[in-house]
Formats: structure tokens, sequence, C-alpha cells
């Protein structure tokens, strides 16, 4: 659906994508994941065409048909006209007519939760209530493509979650989206692959559970470590790691937890505790993001 090979872009002296290669599968929800700056707003002009790459390509089935629904990270929009009006704009340019027109709109206003406030004007309405129109004039042609930029900033949580909802059924209606966003919640619940960014660099890429593994560890807190037995540690094979009084296992020293523990009770080691964590999504994350 949507392919890059050794995609970069400047701005001026500074380098906001460097040599991206990345494939989007047809109908996955697809998170581009990354801090502010990371280069993802930038990825989604260069597919979208308002910018062009310094260097390599972009290319999507979809936007080469002029088939994709595209929900900006900051939305502007005519503060003069109705909500229903503006939304009957889009599905006519999207090349609605008659009674398709009519039931696309009332279809897509029901969705976001604007039918009760259609004939405001947009002048009139909330930072919220601006990003639902925006979603709503994204979906409004049905495309095959949904690129929903920072999607959930203005929402309350009880319209969040409204619209993960609503991605969720896209992905089960066949639809393809790229989510771009630095939310890693949003990622976590929605997505099946993910892209994470930093400095206009591919950090990771691929299906989520690849990406942003479950994994455990084991703390063992003691009272003191003598520096010779810490050495020693190293022969029981790697992933273990003393930091002052506690013993960190990562990765498959885990599966060696008592060998380690025992090892420790014969040196005479005044042992406190032991404790047996899941890493959390944003622990692993920033795992992902370090250089």
């Amino acid at each position: 659906m949507i392919r890059a090979t050794h995609l970069s872009k400047h701005y001026g002296a500074t380098l906001a994508l460097d040599r991206l290669d990345l494939n989007v599968p047809p109908g996955a929800v697809f998170g581009l994941l990354g801090p502010n700056g990371s280069g993802k707003t930038t990825f989604i002009k260069l597919l979208l065409g308002l910018v062009f790459p310094d260097t390599g390509s972009v290319e999507s089935d979809a936007v080469a048909a002029h088939r994709i629904g595209y929900l900006p990270e900051r939305i502007t929009l005519p503060t003069r006209s109705r909500i229903d009006e503006y939304l009957r704009l889009c599905a006519y340019l999207d090349g609605l007519r008659g009674a398709a027109l009519a039931s696309a709109v009332d279809t897509r206003l029901r969705q976001v939760g604007l039918d009760q406030v259609a004939r405001n004007r947009i002048g009139s309405c909330s930072k919220g209530m601006l990003q639902r129109l925006g979603l709503a004039a994204a979906l409004i042609g049905d495309p095959p493509l949904l690129v929903l930029d920072e999607p959930m900033e203005g929402l309350d949580p009880a319209w969040q979650k409204s619209v993960r909802e609503l991605i969720m059924q896209l992905r089960r209606d066949g639809k393809t989206v790229l989510l771009s966003t630095h939310r890693l919640s949003d990622v976590a619940e929605v997505c099946g692959h993910v892209a994470i960014l930093a400095g206009g660099r591919l950090k990771r890429a691929g299906a989520l559970v690849d990406v942003l593994p479950l994994r455990e560890r084991v703390v063992i807190d003691v009272d003191q470590m003598p520096e010779a037995l810490a050495a020693s540690m190293a022969v029981l094979g790697p992933g273990i790691t003393v930091q002052g009084g506690h013993v960190l296992l990562e990765g498959q020293a885990v599966a060696r937890k008592h060998d380690v523990l025992r090892k420790m009770l014969d040196a005479g080691v005044d042992v406190r505790g032991l404790a047996q964590q899941r890493l959390t999504l944003e622990e692993i994350y920033l795992e992902a993001m370090r250089p």
C-alpha cells in the first residue's frame, strides 16, 4: 500500500528525514511513533506530495488514484461556513452527488457526534469539534487509505476512546490506516504494525509484537554485593547487571534466576527480596529510542 525507499528530506540545513526505507502493508493500522520533530509529519507530506524529497521515493496505490483521506496535525477550516455545508463541499469534491452525497454527510456527522450541531458555524466550534469535523472530512469518500496525523489532539477522553474504536472498525472493514502520533498508548491499543522514528531516522519497524515485545525482568535486592562476586556473574550468561544493591536479570537471564540466587546465597550475600516484573511499553519504547 505504501512503499518508501531511501527517502530523505532537508529543510535548509536541517535534516528532517534520513534515508527512510518503509513498507506499510494493505489493510494494516500502522503507527508512526516518535517525539515531535522526529520526521513523522515530513514523511506524511512527502507521501501526499505536499513537499518533494531530496533523494529517494515514496509511492502508494491509493495516493496515485486520489483515494486517500487525510487529517492534518493542524487543521484550518472556513470559520463562516456551517458544519454541514463544509462536509457537503468535501463530499462533492470527492465525487459524490445527490442521495449518495446526502447519505455520506449524514453518516459521517453521526459517526463523529456532530449531527446535533450540524448547522452551527465552524467558527463557534471547540478544538475537539474541529478535530472531529476534520476526521469526518477525511472519511467522507470512504477511501481505502486514511492518513491521520495526531488525531487525538484536542479530544476529551471519551472521544479519544470513540476514535480508537472507529480506527479498529476501519481495520475490520479492510482499510489501511497510517496513524502518526507521539502517544504510545494509542499505538498499543489500535496498531498491528509500527515504525519508530527519532531525529529523522528509522529506529525500528515491523509488527508491534516484534518492535515493542512485552518482556519480563527479575530484580534481586541485596544488602551488599562483593566486587569479585559481581564480576563472576558474567559467566552465567548475558543479561545480568549489578547496580549497587540490585541485581537485574533481563532476556534469557530471567530463566536463570534460581542459579543466580543460589550463587549469591552460597557466597553469603544477604538477599533482601526478589521481584519479577513485566516491562512497561514505555520502558521498551525508551529502550528502542536509545542511540
